[in-house]
């Protein structure tokens, strides 16, 4: 009786062990998120992440209803000055619920937790210093991760034979350089004068961003004056240069630039037409002249390259 009764007692305290690691091999995993920038693209604030916020989402779970269950979850980073940065959950974890399948996730950014649909209204008329990262939307999809792998890595793999399912720019940017020269009746540095102002028009800057698909549209009307004299500038050489975000959009027509320097107006309304594409950066020169303003240079660079130009602006 006591062999038969220790028999049983140890075969209670194996079959509970058993018991135990099945649970904690059917307990929840939660998803791990590390996300990186896509070269050579950068953010607003430079190539890397600052601080930043990001909304993740489940786009195929084939076996479970994660896909419903995790839209627009919220996580975060404390890494500033890293291209990969890894992500922590804001307020709960995204969980695996099937063993076996695998399971592909799509983020965005900046994160807004207050989304109402699939779309973020936008308007670009606010360029100013730290609010530019509000409106540089990111995107990032492909990445999958399983029970077992639970790691979601958006990063870029296609040199490798892989997805890239890094973040990828969805606005576009546009850079102008204005400049004053001696040989054209100015002081080098006329262009850094306090009094003088900046403007540019045609440019529709209201629409949308689609959080799950990376997508934006235009949605309001071209705007025919733009004050951009307290946009993010940079005065450096002798150079003002204005790096705004924009919607993407096909321009019917050349912007119209102008700077007003000692109450005189000069303007240039041929030579400033890009075509702006999501993830592409474009700069223009513009030479502010006694006959004019002049455009040159046009380059496409930081982003992804792209087409530019240059030209006078005269009075």
């Amino acid at each position: 009786m006591k062999w038969n009764y220790l028999t049983a007692t140890l075969l209670a305290v194996g079959l509970a062990a058993c018991t135990n690691d099945e649970d904690q091999m059917s307990g929840p995993v939660a998803a791990r998120i590390t996300a990186g920038i896509g070269a050579p693209q950068t953010r607003a604030v430079g190539d890397s992440w600052n601080a930043d916020r990001i909304g993740v989402s489940v786009t195929s779970a084939p076996n479970s209803e994660m896909e419903t269950l995790y839209r627009n979850v919220g996580y975060s980073t404390a890494a500033t000055g890293t291209v990969a940065a890894n992500f922590t959950p804001l307020s709960g974890d995204i969980f695996f619920q099937d063993a076996t399948e695998t399971v592909t996730f799509s983020a965005y950014a900046p994160y807004q937790a207050d989304l109402t649909g699939n779309t973020i209204d936008v308007n670009t008329q606010t360029n100013n210093g730290d609010s530019q990262e509000d409106i540089d939307f990111l995107f990032a999809e492909g990445a999958t991760a399983s029970r077992s792998n639970p790691t979601v890595i958006f990063s870029d793999n296609s040199t490798s034979g892989g997805a890239d399912c890094s973040f990828h720019h969805k606005m576009a940017q546009l850079n102008i350089v204005f400049q004053t020269l001696a040989t054209d009746g100015f002081a080098a540095d006329d262009i850094l004068d306090a009094d003088n102002t900046f403007n540019l028009g045609g440019l529709v800057h209201e629409g949308t961003f689609d959080v799950t698909s990376g997508g934006t549209a235009v949605t309001g009307t071209a705007v025919a004056s733009w004050d951009i004299t307290a946009c993010k500038h940079t005065d450096v050489n002798n150079q003002r240069t204005y790096s705004l975000i924009l919607l993407p959009q096909d321009l019917a027509n050349a912007l119209n630039v102008s700077v007003v320097i000692g109450g005189q107006t000069y303007s240039n309304n041929t030579n400033v037409k890009p075509n702006l594409e999501a993830g592409y950066s474009y700069t223009y020169t513009v030479t502010v002249r006694k006959t004019g303003l002049a455009v040159s240079g046009c380059t496409i660079t930081t982003w992804v390259d792209g087409t530019g130009g240059s030209g006078d602006a005269v009075m």
